[in-house]
């Protein structure tokens, strides 16, 4: 002999929808709430990203950008000018790129203007270039900045 199995109570056709609707904004409720923007990346401030070698230096110096470098580095020692972070007058006199420099101190630290500059998506930022003339590929390099106009990352192409 067979058991009975219970009877499920039957839902009008009408409320079926309902119900559905119901449980699923039930399973919701506890749902991670998200921020529409992504947050920033967690990159350290004031780590190395790019090293410019000295023949790459010597290529693409500008007398009047080495000049500014001067000028800046004595207003930085007198405490006349701030920069963007503490080590950064190191680093611009080393020729390093650190995260968290600004535009300006990257192109101290290079020792000339970039080539050229690519705009960056949303969320936005740049994408500075040096290509000196007559090298091959392997010499050129980038460094991109994010919205903010600090420093992200840097490398050869």
């Amino acid at each position: 002999m067979m058991s009975a199995m219970p009877r499920v109570p039957r839902v009008p056709r009408r409320l079926a929808p309902l119900l559905a609707a119901a449980l699923l904004a039930g399973c919701a409720v506890d749902g991670p709430r998200l921020h529409p923007l992504d947050p920033p990346p967690n990159i350290a401030e004031g780590l190395v990203v790019f090293s410019v070698p000295e023949d790459l230096h010597d290529l693409l110096s500008e007398a009047s950008t080495l000049e500014l470098r001067e000028v800046t580095l004595a207003a930085v020692a007198d405490g006349r000018r701030v920069l963007s972070g503490p080590g950064v007058a190191d680093a611009i006199a080393n020729r390093r790129i650190e995260t968290g420099m600004t535009v300006d101190e990257v192109v101290l630290a290079v020792g000339s203007q970039p080539t050229r500059v690519r705009d960056q998506g949303p969320p936005g930022g740049h994408t500075l270039l040096w290509e000196p003339h007559g090298l091959s590929a392997h010499r050129r390099f980038w460094v991109r900045f994010n919205e903010h106009g600090e420093v992200t990352g840097a490398g050869t192409h």
